[in-house]
């Protein structure tokens, strides 16, 4: 059964007025190897453990290289690297002008051998040998360095002294002097350093194991940072520290450097891979909002594949948040967790707030058929702005929620979806569109047979459900049949012509009532079936295409490639008499599929584009392709020129017309799209659209980014709107972000602010700045964002402050962040 990822590690400390809660997670996976019972092979001249032993190897002892493994060397901070060992040890090599001895201990005492290498050996007696200089011992899963050991053979101590190293496994005990029974595989260190997983050191004036997987440390010091002198250290009186276990520890001081900052009498932290239940990390915040902020969390596992999270958060100014998350990772296709937050909120008139998040994901549904479920929805319109940190959440103007199944078998997919989306026009306005479900059945391009012709087909049924705030609501069924044949006429390299023809064919349950001509009146869904039969044709025409290769070393490219390439495409689809008694749902219901601005009423043509259902659309792209140097490179494109305009063939569906209606255009704007990507880190686009009737600018847009290996990065987003006629600014609005490694690993900084130039105000600005040693980081993060009232007029600015400190191995505290948004600072799948 699939394992949950981990979670903070729980935090149980005593009453005290000194104690400061502080947590630690669960320290690396570290697994003891079995005992071996078995006894390696005696080495070549080596002592039987029948005294005296000579001081010298026997002649007859064959010269060896140098060992593969010599003794381990501690680093300068005390600590020597971890050695991964596997369940056995090998026999120990032989090296020349060594002893290589087997020290057989007695059979009633269990019997087996350790054995070894030492500059000299002798006997005190019979069964007491004395290792000198550069001693190296090996019993089943342990390995002993040192400078100098005495083995008592009757009783299997081992005493050592100078340049101590203990393994057992992936677990290190170094230091000065050792005592430590070979039997029961405990024992102590003087001066000693514990390094029971990766990056968690123990150093002590006395380590003692005490069993398989049981410490004590006497007058130590707990550690991640590799110095000789750690940026940060927990130094306490005495610990008792189980591996997947738990730390007990007494009288904790936190240090920074020399420097003590806080004290605790008693400290219980897991030391295990696995998770454990408990209460987590306290949380600091501040909003000028809601006030001060101490949140508090408790995890709990439910077993292997699942856990839970509970939330409790008190603001001072009346604010109270509860939330939970829920996890789960049944089988290994299958995962998801569940998020619920509720707020409640002192602002008149009182009322608790929410949020719902929901994330499932199933891959091994039978026939190769995949299974998502995503629902998140809000309580109101202005949570996005006052709980949610997150600069992307907290601009959302729609929620989309929606579970399938779907699956694809060659040219046939098949979808099953049920859908909720919420489109936030206004405080006041919402749409509201649901598919309750949806089937759909897709063909796509398929050859007939061994004819010319390719054959697609859509279709789709749905059980529809509409409500807008100012418009008609209610529910109704839809049937769509789309069938198409194309045929390829011309496919040479330099030009390439098809044509495709078919019938969209939709049947409604439910239709719309006739507009009111003086517009007073609105239009309602009526229990009555429509049918329509639109006809559907279109041209494309590519070419003919003028190219020309040159050779430049320019930009890291050895060659260039410029294309121009005309392109004309037509578009037909029929009128149909009835269409404004058609529901609009999505784009299947519109009379011409480019109209995409579904969550209002149709869009009017008067000083717009509009949409026209015989048009032909010419174009001209110029590119210029690269081709880095090396045989094997592909090119790629660097900069993209095109030029384009929509001409409509039908004279009641003119695509420019003027306010007043007396002015009108067939053809519509000019629209001009330029894409520049002069290397992989690099790329811009510029977009505009031209009214040639009324002479100016419609649109504008400006994205880009730029990024470097060192993780510097910049972007831009800039869009604006007018209306053509009169130069009117309908929307002008920036957003620029990036970040700045000023010291690569080291000090980073981050920003992003949106600014509405129509308005002349700021949106949202956050900055951050990060700092990263060897085993901590710390974060300043400053958010400043505009809050509304609950009648849509805006509220006052709102400012936020959050300051983490991150130790390594030990977690996140002191984060001064809104537990409103715990979902953004904890991992997720």
């Amino acid at each position: 059964m699939p394992r949950l990822p981990m979670r903070p590690a729980p935090l149980r400390l005593l009453p005290s007025l000194l104690v400061l809660c502080l947590a630690l997670p669960a320290a690396g996976q570290t697994t003891t190897p079995p005992a071996t019972t078995g006894e390696p092979a005696p080495a070549a001249g080596s002592a039987q453990g029948t005294p005296p032993a000579p001081t010298t190897p026997p002649a007859t002892t064959p010269a060896q290289p140098t060992p593969a493994n010599p003794p381990a060397k501690p680093n300068p901070g005390g600590r020597a690297p971890l050695g991964k060992r596997g369940p056995a040890l090998p026999a120990p090599p032989i090296v020349a002008d060594h002893v290589n001895f087997q020290l057989k201990f007695p059979p009633d005492q269990g019997g087996g051998s350790a054995a070894g290498n030492a500059e000299s050996l002798e006997y005190k007696r019979d069964d007491y040998a004395v290792l000198t200089g550069a001693v190296l011992i090996r019993y089943q899963d342990l390995e002993l360095h040192a400078d100098k050991a005495e083995v008592d053979l009757k009783t299997r101590v081992v005493k050592a002294e100078g340049n101590v190293i203990l393994d057992q496994g992936p677990r290190r005990l170094t230091g000065n002097i050792l005592e430590f029974s070979l039997k029961t595989k405990t024992g102590k260190v003087i001066d000693a350093t514990a390094h029971v997983s990766n990056d968690y050191f123990f150093t002590g004036k006395e380590i003692e194991k005490t069993g398989d997987n049981t410490y004590t440390v006497v007058d130590g010091i707990f550690t991640s940072c590799s110095q000789k002198v750690p940026d940060w250290s927990f130094k306490l009186s005495r610990a008792e520290v189980e591996v997947e276990g738990y730390a007990r520890a007494h009288n904790v001081r936190m240090r920074i450097k020399e420097l003590p900052v806080l004290y605790t009498p008693y400290l219980l932290f897991p030391t295990k891979s696995d998770r454990a239940s408990g209460l987590l990390i306290p949380n600091l915040g501040y909003s000028e909002r809601r006030g001060a902020l101490l949140g508090l969390a408790y995890f709990q596992t439910l077993g292997r594949s699942y856990d839970t999270t509970l939330h409790l958060d008190g603001y001072t100014k009346g604010y109270l948040g509860v939330g939970d998350e829920f996890r789960y990772h049944p089988t290994d296709g299958t995962q998801g967790d569940f998020q619920g937050y509720l707020v409640r909120d002192s602002v008149e008139p009182k009322d608790w707030r929410w949020k719902v998040d929901l994330n499932h994901v199933t891959e091994d549904l039978p026939w190769g058929m995949r299974g998502v479920v995503h629902y998140q929805d809000f309580s109101d319109f202005n949570f996005f702005q006052d709980f949610e940190r997150d600069f992307n959440v907290s601009t959302l103007r729609f929620i989309d929620s929606r579970a399938f199944v779907s699956g694809s078998w060659g040219s046939q997919l098949f979808n099953l979806l049920l859908n909720d989306h919420k489109t936030f026009i206004d405080v006041n306005t919402t749409v509201e569109q649901k598919k309750l479900p949806e089937i759909q059945y897709s063909l796509r391009s398929t050859q007939l047979g061994k004819t010319p012709l390719y054959v697609s087909f859509d279709s789709q049924v749905d059980n529809l459900d509409i409500t807008r705030t100012v418009q008609y609501s209610g529910r109704y069924s839809r049937l769509n049949l789309f069938p198409q044949l194309t045929l390829p006429l011309s496919s040479i390299p330099w030009l390439s012509l098809s044509i495709s023809g078919g019938e969209r064919f939709t049947y409604y349950s439910n239709r719309l009532t006739p507009p009111d001509p003086a517009g007073i009146v609105p239009q309602a869904l009526i229990s009555q079936s429509l049918s329509r039969a639109l006809p559907v044709a279109s041209a494309d025409l590519l070419g003919p295409s003028f190219s020309r290769i040159f050779s430049a070393d320019l930009l890291g490219f050895a060659k260039f490639k410029h294309v121009i390439q005309p392109r004309i495409s037509y578009n037909y689809q029929g009128d149909f008499e009835r269409q404004n008694e058609v529901p609009i749902f999505d784009e299947v219901d519109t009379q011409n599929t480019s109209l995409t601005n579904l969550a209002g009423p149709p869009i009017g043509r008067k000083g717009f584009s509009g949409q026209s259902n015989d048009s032909v659309t010419v174009s001209l792209d110029n590119r210029l392709l690269g081709k880095p140097k090396g045989e094997d490179a592909s090119s790629r494109e660097i900069l993209l020129f095109r030029v384009s305009r929509e001409y409509s063939l039908d004279k009641t569906q003119p695509l420019e017309e003027s306010l007043d209606g007396l002015k009108q255009s067939q053809g519509g704007p000019l629209d001009a799209l330029v894409r520049f990507n002069p290397a992989d880190n690099v790329n811009v686009q510029a977009e505009a659209t031209y009214s040639l009737l009324f002479k100016g600018i419609g649109s504008t847009s400006l994205s880009g980014n730029l990024s470097n290996k060192r993780g510097d990065s910049l972007g831009l987003t800039w869009f604006t709107n007018y209306t053509p006629e009169n130069g009117m600014n309908q929307g002008d609005q920036a957003r620029i972000g990036g970040a700045w490694n000023a010291r690569p690993n080291k000090l980073r900084f981050e920003g992003q602010v949106n600014y509405d130039f129509h308005e002349h105000h700021l949106l949202q600005q956050s900055y951050a700045m990060t700092w990263s040693s060897q085993c901590y980081s710390y974060r300043l993060e400053l958010r400043q964002y505009p809050t509304f009232n609950a009648d849509g007029s805006a509220g006052p600015t709102d400012r936020e402050i959050r300051f983490s400190l991150t130790l390594k191995n030990i977690g996140t505290f002191l984060d001064l962040n809104s537990r409103s948004s715990y979902q953004n600072s904890q991992s997720r799948f």
